[in-house]
């Protein structure tokens, strides 16, 4: 809890205004209905300071400096429980202990909201200050204490309530990684990234202080973390209904071990060790969240689509038969070993991390032949040739393919590639080449093309990034495709040094060199169609096909 301590508004935290036309009213503005009709005086704070049934309940007002709140001339609405409902010697001791921002939220902002709510007979939700939901039953409880009556107190800022018990306070997933020692290193990477402002507009001010600074009494604050928006999972909001998969502890600092060397970026690189922690962390996070509002196949025992889910890679962030075993696949949430219940979701925790490296980052990459910005035009890298990109909708061709044409019938064509957003992680590269009959179904030149392929890759040992190492691939050996088929080509496997994840500059590019003597012009031809290029994580076990649609 005493994460909370850095909050720099001591007021604590507070939600924006919720407007409920259909079960708060302004109680003929403010007049009490009694016989007398004289207007309501007090305030709250000082109905609760002359109600010795709540005298606990004020000393942790006063305690976290809170009374001005309810002194103010905002409307509120205030359930407050009565002496001996509550371990008040608790709550204390955390003030004493220096969580007071903690006991504003998970306490006394737990029983106050804004606008007036004076119909307990109605079954409804009311938005308390902390963002939390308290839902009244109509039947005289609220979040499960006992409304003790259900007539209110009219103040001249609000209504009074007393209740028996304490309304409980629920962790939201954020807010439950937070007090969960077992998941202390994974909250402390989400919380590195917290963004607090204050919303003036809608917060409450009283004077100023000695500096013309505004007192804030009622601090509105508007939480955002970039993270969660980045995962589409914004887990610290009360009003979702996620699955998180997350791991202990243990398993997280394992995972994050693995896959720092993934995002090991080159010297040039700015920040790098920064950036190292953050991708390598926000990367193997994924495919943790999963959108139970968009998931419909789940229930059936089918799929669940992570919060990362695209249409445009349907291969990735989806998991079948997520709750057993089939085909030696363990489902992902066979084996998780805690099930925390929260506000907007579950919370499973794992001590064995559910999801591969090559689940959540470590994937193919698939770099389009004929799109212009693919293409190194430079005269050191691109020589003797000639191109031009088609596009196509055909089955067997992936968008279009790229022409490539030797400048004379003399000499061997040279095309390099840019391969961005690579990581420093070993693939298989594989090249797919376009029949001739793709350009005219007339076509009856049957010659393969034979080249040999290299990667040029930034010099490791070059702090500015300026200088370029090439490296043949397949031992420098020729390749040749099928003339008569679409033909996928492994055209070698290579470790790229260092990361280059989202940098405007790529580090590694793929140069295809036309490799024909003279004596071959008549079995070989020095025209090549290109198709695209695919990088496949490399691994030693996998024998899985290659499939040009993947």
């Amino acid at each position: 809890m005493n994460k909370y301590i850095k909050n720099t508004f001591l007021s604590g935290m507070a939600v924006a205004l919720f407007a409920c036309t259909s079960c708060s009213d302004t109680w003929d503005d403010h007049y009490d209905t009694n016989s007398s009709g004289m207007a309501a005086q007090k305030s709250i704070w000082e109905a609760i300071s002359s109600d010795e049934q709540l005298k606990d309940f004020r000393e942790v007002i006063e305690r976290v400096g809170r009374t001005d709140l309810l002194k103010s001339d905002q409307m509120y609405t205030v359930w407050a429980p009565v002496n001996d409902s509550f371990n008040k010697d608790s709550i204390i001791s955390l003030i004493e202990n220096g969580q007071t921002l903690d006991v504003i939220k998970r306490f006394v902002n737990n029983h106050i909201t804004r606008s007036a709510y004076s119909n307990m007979r109605l079954a409804q939700s009311v938005n308390m200050l902390n963002k939390k939901r308290c839902d009244i039953d109509g039947t005289g409880y609220i979040s499960d204490a006992k409304i003790v009556s259900l007539d209110p107190l009219k103040c001249n800022n609000g209504l009074l309530y007393t209740v028996h018990g304490e309304l409980p306070f629920r962790n939201n997933i954020f807010e439950a990684l937070e007090v969960n020692e077992d998941f202390s290193k994974i909250y402390e990477f989400f919380y590195r990234y917290e963004e607090d402002s204050l919303d003036e507009g809608k917060s409450v001010s009283r004077g100023v202080d000695e500096n013309g600074n505004k007192i804030w009494v009622d601090s509105v604050i508007i939480s955002n973390n970039p993270l969660f928006n980045s995962l589409s999972a914004i887990i610290n909001v009360e009003d979702s209904n996620y699955w998180a998969l997350l791991p202990h502890n243990d398993a997280f600092e394992k995972r994050l071990e693995e896959t720092l060397p993934y995002f090991d970026f080159h010297p040039s690189v700015e920040n790098r060790d920064s950036l190292q922690q953050l991708y390598a962390t926000r990367y193997m996070l994924s495919d943790c969240f999963f959108n139970m509002n968009d998931n419909k196949y789940y229930e059936e025992g089918d799929s669940l689509a992570s919060t990362t889910y695209s249409k445009r890679e349907p291969l990735y962030d989806v998991f079948h038969h997520p709750f057993y075993t089939r085909n030696d696949t363990v489902g992902i949430l066979e084996n998780y070993t805690e099930e925390i219940t929260c506000s907007n979701g579950t919370l499973y925790g794992f001590d064995e991390w559910p999801f591969s490296i090559y689940d959540s980052f470590f994937r193919r990459m698939k770099i389009e032949c004929e799109r212009s910005g693919n293409i190194e035009t430079s005269s050191t890298y691109m020589k003797n040739a000639q191109y031009q990109g088609y596009y196509t909708n055909t089955d067997s061709i992936s968008n279009g393919f790229l022409d490539v044409v030797p400048t004379s019938s003399a000499v061997n064509p040279t095309m390099t590639f840019k391969i961005p957003n690579t990581l420093a992680g070993e693939y298989d590269i594989y090249v797919v080449a376009v029949p001739k009959s793709a350009m005219s179904i007339y076509n009856t030149d049957y010659r393969p093309y034979k080249f040999r392929a290299s990667i040029i890759e930034r010099d490791p040992d070059d702090d500015k990034g300026a200088k370029w190492i090439s490296e043949p691939l397949n031992d420098n050996k020729e390749i040749t495709n099928n003339p008569y088929v679409m033909d996928t080509l492994y055209v070698g496997t290579h470790k790229f040094n260092h990361c280059y994840y989202a940098q405007p500059e790529v580090g590694v590019m793929l140069q295809l060199t036309s490799f024909i003597r003279s004596a071959e012009t008549s079995e070989y031809s020095r025209e090549m169609l290109l198709d695209f290029i695919l990088l496949k994580p490399h691994r030693e076990t996998e024998s899985d096909s290659i499939d040009i649609d993947e």
